[in-house]
């Protein structure tokens, strides 16, 4: 009887089950618009998620594929041995499975299903491709030499955990230069240098958030304090040393807001240019948005939401520390802490590498996190603690709640407030608010110690805390009506130093310009904005600077020499605007004293401080992103009026005109060689290329130094172009009103297009080129919000049957 009884229960629960799984099945319907943009529309936000990854899956599959392999470190199984040394930090800093899946299990419900659902969205593609891998696998994987495979979760929970690595590792840079400083001088001296050319705070610096804005309570300006553990040691070399990543952390993204008293409509204006993503509109589940996101991620990490935009940018604030690890002399692999040795967590890796042999590695961390450099002839290693250890995760689920939020309480509490990594968060409300909150998980460090330098680890410096969300700067409806970052310092109390290099010439000039004199500003005078911000060429060449701000030292130098040729360039040098425009079609810049005043950006503070500190005014920024030597060579000129007056006389007595005239004539000079027998009118900088194939890159045809060629397969396969004329300008730039009849977001990518795909004999997709030569030329395409425009619009749609997963 039991057994019966059994049996008939069992078997209701089994057929229960499959009656659940039946009626949990939900259609999810996919339409494409003119340009490819896949707009998912579903009942859940689970199912919404299996859409967005099977169509991203079907977009961008071997970019997708590229990526997984760079985040478990195992780029150099398809690049080669070019990849291996990225493929060693990588895997240095990369979670186990373990912990990423802790980390998973402590998500929301509702978040978990989103993710795996995501997950098994990619997945279902992946089939379908093995399913016919003679016309949809992507040509990228027979050139790899693989085949395309299923994601597990944990490859793609690392996937959306990698990207805030290797930030915040300057310190060991900053300690190379305080030391040899130190040799050539005394420490007097060196750590007056050392402070005049790596400042903790240039209060000329501009800011995101106004003085008088800031809504977190105010906090002391950070002032130099060297603690003793922290002097140079006679045997740190930097040949011991890796001292940056092996590939600079690039922080495009740039936002502009305007309010509605400076908007022509009396709506908020959001324009945002940022690096390469697919785009995708989610509608069902609370979501209704649409924007850019990273590839493979899903849901837009920017864009237009239901009642809003949002806009994000990388922050500058301090979210790491790197520690110097006391070793043992005995065994480098213990090291000292609060009292005690304490042994290292060590594996060693092994790496496989396209056509040659396996390469091992030994990882390391400490109680502070992985260890990125070494130098045992002062028994000690550098490891990195990041503010985001501990909430990876939260990151991806903050995107989806920023993209979700109803309200700007919402935002703020759900989106905001959940970020891990340090992001700027932009925002503008239908209802006219504009706001900005610095964001992430931001430790509160220890007094006592510089933090531009590596912090003692041995106990006595530890973070005291994070700081709360009241803490972080923000700022609600700013007074001036507008707000503009650009990787900005947040406030006048963010430091500067290590990841931060603002100062006063930094690259927001021409946009708080162009946003403080804006009046009755529209859509079209914003897409007219960005034009200009691409010519200032600020996102490939963070030095460059307008030439007014040195104005009053070259009329100095005008008003005093007797040289014509000196009058003359320096008059050129004005004029120059600081826009890099070629109107006239001819392949050069059309202003000569663009050509005299790049030269003079480098040959100036090579005069003025070679003498005393060699190369390191611009070696100690040789691989930051953010790059400090224009302000640095403005402070020296300004002297005492500085907002920051420079400790040491780099004129060495001289006087500051006669050396300004001194530079302009080493700049002619220089310059006369490059075009011999022209007249100085003459002297137009050939404009520089962008290349998509880096075979045609030619000396006639420059680039900039900073940029290099994208090997884009499609210009490879001569499937679209293959270089265009340098904008200047970021990948992906999107503009929005923000109002109930205009949702809307007007964008253009610079990957090319939407759709990557090209099919295993070398055929592209009509989307694979489409934008390129939009975006060159600043044109935006539209993708619409409306149901009704998308439905009657869409250029393909496409329905998927979604099971989720029985719990």
């Amino acid at each position: 009887m039991r057994r019966s009884t059994a049996l008939v229960f069992v078997s209701f629960i089994a057929a229960s089950t499959a009656h659940a799984q039946v009626d949990a099945a939900e259609t999810v319907t996919i339409y494409r618009d003119g340009f490819g943009v896949p707009h998912v529309q579903a009942e859940t936000s689970d199912a919404v998620m299996f859409g967005a990854g099977y169509a991203i899956a079907q977009d961008r599959l071997a970019t997708m594929e590229l990526a997984r392999h760079n985040t478990q470190g195992r780029r150099a199984e398809l690049l080669g041995a070019s990849a291996i040394e990225m493929d060693k930090v990588m895997r240095g800093r990369k979670l186990s499975d373990a912990v990423l899946m802790q980390r998973y299990r402590a998500l929301a419900p509702e978040h978990r299903k989103m993710i795996q659902a995501m997950v098994d969205g990619i997945n279902k593609r992946v089939d379908e491709v093995n399913a016919d891998p003679g016309r949809l696998t992507p040509l990228e994987f027979l050139r790899w030499g693989i085949k395309p495979t299923r994601w597990s979760l944990v490859e793609y929970l690392a996937l959306i955990t990698a990207a805030p690595l290797g930030r915040d590792t300057y310190e060991i840079r900053n300690l190379e230069f305080l030391k040899e400083m130190t040799d050539r001088y005394g420490r007097e001296k060196a750590w007056q240098i050392f402070n005049d050319v790596v400042p903790i705070s240039d209060p000329d610096s501009p800011t995101t958030i106004p003085a008088g804005d800031d809504l977190a309570p105010a906090r002391p300006t950070p002032v130099p304090v060297l603690a003793p553990a922290q002097l140079p040691s006679s045997s740190v070399t930097s040949a011991a040393m890796q001292t940056a990543p092996i590939e600079p952390v690039k922080g495009a993204s740039r936002c502009m807001v305007i309010g509605p008293e400076k908007s022509a409509s009396g709506k908020v204006l959001m324009l945002e240019a940022t690096a390469d993503g697919p785009e995708i509109h989610l509608h069902g589940g609370g979501f209704d948005n649409a924007g850019f996101g990273s590839t493979g991620w899903g849901v837009p990490t920017m864009g237009r939401g239901a009642q809003h935009g949002w806009l994000l940018v990388s922050g500058s604030s301090e979210a790491g520390t790197v520690f110097a690890e006391k070793l043992n002399p005995r065994n480098r692999y213990e090291y000292w802490h609060k009292g005690a040795w304490r042994k290292m967590e060590r594996r060693t890796e092994t790496f496989k590498v396209k056509d040659a042999a396996p390469v091992t590695h030994e990882v390391a961390w400490t109680i502070h996190g992985p260890v990125i450099a070494w130098n045992t002839e002062s028994d000690t290693a550098y490891s990195q603690q990041m503010g985001v250890h501990g909430r990876e995760l939260d990151t991806w689920v903050a995107f989806a709640e920023m993209g979700r939020a109803k309200s700007l309480a919402e935002f703020k509490e759900k989106g905001v407030d959940r970020l891990g990594w340090n992001l700027g968060a932009c925002y503008g409300g239908e209802d006219g608010t504009i706001a900005y909150f610095e964001a992430g998980a931001l430790p509160k460090k220890a007094a006592g110690v510089d933090p531009r330098l590596p912090t003692p680890g041995t106990g006595e410096y530890e973070w005291t805390g994070f700081l709360t969300p009241d803490e972080k700067p923000h700022m609600v409806n700013p007074r001036q009506g507008y707000l503009f970052s650009w990787n900005s310092k947040a406030t006048g109390w963010s430091q500067e130093g290590d990841n931060a290099r603002i100062g006063a010439t930094f690259r927001t000039w021409l946009g708080d310009r162009l946003a403080k004199a804006g009046q009755s500003l529209t859509l079209l005078d914003m897409r007219e904005f960005n034009g200009q911000i691409f010519n200032a060429l600020g996102a490939v060449d963070r030095n460059q600077a307008a030439p007014d701000f040195f104005a009053p030292y070259f009329r100095a130098a005008i008003a005093a020499s007797d040289d014509p040729e000196v009058k003359r360039a320096g008059e050129y040098m004005l004029s120059f605007n600081g826009l890099y425009q070629d109107r006239d079609g001819d392949h050069r810049y059309d202003n000569p004293g663009l050509t005299l005043y790049r030269a003079w950006l480098e040959i100036a503070p090579r005069a003025l401080f070679g003498e005393d500190m060699g190369d390191w005014w611009k070696k100690i920024d040789a691989d930051r992103y953010l790059t400090y030597q224009s302000s640095l060579l403005l402070r020296a000129f300004q002297g005492d009026t500085a907002g920051a007056p420079l400790a040491v006389d780099y004129f060495n007595g001289r006087d500051r005109t006669a050396v300004m005239i001194d530079t302009i004539k080493t700049t002619i000079a220089e310059i006369k060689g490059r075009f011999p027998g022209k007249d100085m009118a003459e002297w137009k900088q050939p404009i520089f290329w962008k290349y998509f194939d880096a075979s045609l890159e030619t000396p006639d045809r420059p680039q900039m130094a900073e940029d290099a060629p994208e090997r884009r397969l499609s210009a490879v396969l001569r499937l679209g172009p293959t270089m265009a004329p340098h904008n200047g300008g970021e990948s992906w730039v999107g503009l929005m009103e923000i109002g109930r009849d205009r949702r809307a977001l007007y964008s253009v990518v610079d990957a090319g297009g939407q759709n990557l795909f090209i099919d295993p004999d070398g055929k592209g997709n009509p989307h694979l080129t489409d934008q390129t030569m939009m975006h060159e030329t600043n044109e935006l395409k539209k993708i619409s919000l409306a149901p009704d425009e998308i439905r009657r619009t869409a250029a393909s749609s496409f329905t998927l049957e979604y099971r989720p997963r029985a719990r």
